[in-house]
């Protein structure tokens, strides 16, 4: 049980930090046979910049807000500064606190790069603590808003002045991940993403569908595996593979532009 709670403790500072900003447009049915084309009026499904742990490389448009919660563990709220750079505060229920930011850059009409960055502090665990998290990550995202894959890499720094994890007071987050979302009927999606993290030898990811309510609402509805690669390398922790259900909500909020 010790271990369980320390890699779910793991787990939850690095969610704290991952972008949950996301929004769907509906692909015009009319259009068979060709290119998909998209009508930027019906936003149906608040869930493309984000896989279910991972984000994707597409940020939301000026002036729309994005409010989102998983498992009722982590609440994030997002705001588009632009077509291309979004801002993100993040509040888990273990009091971590985070402030984000992604920006993105369109190569072509296929391929979109975006940089992110965001940091932050865990919160009231007594008046002589201190926790700091903070670190950035780079990726590309392949196809459109509604059928993609993503790919990246990102670093994260976490430093405490007591012991956490294995009696360490720094952790270092290095991790690759990719992430895949296809759309399978006009409301329902599947969706997967994976993360390695090399230092600690660790895999976990995420798997499930997501299905759209009304026009700004999206359900998802999964689980997040995690298992060790080597034991030997992580101090002689021994756990077994678990998984963690997955349960998230969004929705959008649009504003008129000027």
């Amino acid at each position: 049980m010790k271990n369980l709670l320390t890699l779910f403790f793991f787990f939850f500072i690095y969610a704290s930090l991952v972008a949950q900003d996301d929004e769907y447009i509906i692909e015009d049915p009319s259009k068979k046979g060709v290119n998909p084309t998209f009508d930027k009026t019906q936003i149906s499904n608040p869930d493309y910049t984000n896989y279910f742990l991972m984000p994707t490389a597409f940020t939301l448009k000026k002036k729309e807000i994005r409010l989102a919660s998983t498992d009722l563990v982590f609440a994030k709220g997002s705001y588009g500064l632009s077509d291309r750079t979004t801002i993100s505060i993040n509040l888990s229920a273990f009091t971590m606190l985070t402030l984000g930011l992604k920006h993105s850059i369109k190569v072509s009409e296929d391929i979109t790069i975006a940089g992110t960055i965001s940091g932050g502090q865990l919160l009231n665990i007594s008046p002589d603590t201190l926790s700091l998290i903070g670190g950035a990550s780079l990726l590309v995202s392949f196809g459109d808003i509604q059928n993609n894959f993503s790919a990246g890499v990102g670093l994260y720094y976490m430093y405490s002045n007591f012991d956490f994890i294995d009696e360490d007071r720094e952790i270092t987050f290095f991790h690759f991940f990719i992430g895949a979302q296809r759309q399978i009927s006009k409301r329902l999606y599947l969706v997967i993403d994976g993360i390695y993290f090399p230092t600690y030898q660790v895999y976990t990811g995420g798997v499930g569908i997501k299905l759209t309510l009304g026009k700004k609402i999206s359900l998802g509805l999964g689980f997040m595996p995690i298992a060790w690669n080597d034991v030997s390398t992580n101090r002689g922790v021994e756990l077994q593979p678990v998984a963690i259900p997955l349960l998230s909500f969004k929705i959008l909020l649009n504003k008129k532009r000027d």
